[in-house]
């Protein structure tokens, strides 16, 4: 195969990745509150509709990726967040609005793992399957900083009418469908596809477990679902505060371009910590200490720069941590299967988590919620780090 093609996948991944985020994320409830008869309440149905999607679909479509093709599955993915725009561009009821969250989920579904595995075939055909991490935190790094861009001009959209962010959104989706449709599928042995058509689900789950990946991914998915959560609640913590709501968008674009800076030396930062045990030793640390610091103080701005540094910190170090467990299941044909079963994961620790603490805040205070969310991060996350450690001595 030509190898300049091979190549191009790089670039043409970087461009997906922009596409991926949803530039409207900001104004999208509100912009629910603008179609008849929707309420707040309407609004939890909407989400809760869209999540439950994404829940049943998530590791259906892994495994549906890993035997359907990887390329395939990500132009899957894009034409169904074509979709989702479209339901939301020209929705004039609730049920266009549901519809548009249950695509966006369900392309959300078809894209997890996926594109990881697909880049990761690209550059093991490449040889060049030990500059993942470097190559994934370059293209993840413009894939945040791009997007900022956008994020700025959606409010002055927004003044002409609340349907031009989405037809902007509209055109970045069919673009990033052109690219997908222009992915380079790299080759795969014989034997490999003789493996996946032979293999079934509970064989795949089987293998999951022999690779040790379920510790790891349990690991990843508790922080990224305990900030997750932190994220949930930052928006009205920030209201209480009394922080101008003006401050928001920038306060969010600094996070983010954070997460780009890190995210552009993922490489470097996974061969400093050198393994999974110091680098998730190097979280527990981090995470404990700025979940703590949320709880010492009701300064706005001191409360601001933590939640900056947690937005920044949260994004920058995916790749790093996507990097080691995919050196763990590089030699797995399922791997968007597995990482599905990850997403998985994600999506019942961050329901549970968000109701948690949401339930605490409502009791007591916020200080009071990040501080038990802190002391809960560190018990629970030692117990798994000293468990993972453990087993890597036998």
């Amino acid at each position: 195969m030509n190898r300049s093609k091979l190549e191009s996948n790089i670039w043409k991944y970087t461009v997906l990745l922009v596409a991926n985020k949803r530039i409207y994320a900001a104004i999208l409830t509100a912009y629910y509150l603008t179609i008849p008869d929707v309420t707040a309440q309407t609004i939890g149905v909407i989400l809760l509709i869209g999540n439950l999607a994404g829940f049943v679909f998530e590791i259906p479509s892994g495994y549906v990726s890993d035997k359907l093709g990887h390329k395939q599955a990500i132009v899957i993915s894009r034409l169904l967040f074509v979709a989702s725009t479209l339901f939301f561009l020209f929705a004039d009821s609730t049920n266009y609005l549901i519809l548009g969250s249950v695509f966006l989920s369900l392309g959300l579904a078809f894209l997890s793992g996926t594109g990881s595995a697909f880049m990761h075939e690209t550059l093991s055909a490449l040889n060049r399957e030990n500059d993942y991490t470097k190559v994934m935190g370059k293209a993840s790094s413009i894939g945040f900083a791009v997007p900022i861009i956008f994020t700025v001009i959606v409010p002055f959209l927004v003044s002409i009418n609340y349907q031009a962010p989405f037809a902007l959104a509209l055109v970045i989706d069919l673009v990033g469908l052109m690219v997908a449709l222009a992915l380079t599928t790299p080759p795969v042995k014989p034997e490999q596809i003789e493996e996946v058509n032979a293999t079934n689900f509970k064989q795949v789950v089987q293998v999951g477990y022999q690779l040790g990946f379920f510790k790891y991914a349990l690991f990843s998915s508790l922080g990224a679902s305990v900030l997750f959560g932190i994220g949930i609640f930052r928006a009205p913590y920030q209201v209480l505060l009394e922080i101008p709501v003006i401050w928001y968008g920038v306060l969010f674009g600094l996070g983010r371009a954070l997460a780009s800076l890190i995210l552009a030396y993922s490489g470097q930062l996974k061969d400093y910590f050198g393994n999974i045990v110091l680098f998730y030793r190097f979280e527990i640390i981090l995470y404990t200490a700025l979940i703590l610091l949320l709880s010492v103080t009701v300064n706005p701005w001191f409360v601001a720069g933590v939640f900056i540094l947690i937005n920044g910190f949260q994004w920058g170090l995916t790749q790093v941590s996507r990097g080691f467990i995919m050196d763990i299941i590089k030699n797995s044909n399922f791997k968007a299967t597995l990482l599905s079963t990850q997403s998985q994961i994600n999506n019942i620790l961050q329901g549970v988590l968000s109701f948690a603490i949401g339930l605490t805040i409502e009791h007591t205070t916020y200080q009071m919620a990040f501080f038990g969310l802190g002391i809960f991060f560190l018990l629970a996350s030692l117990s798994m780090y000293l468990y993972i450690k453990k087993s890597l001595l036998k």
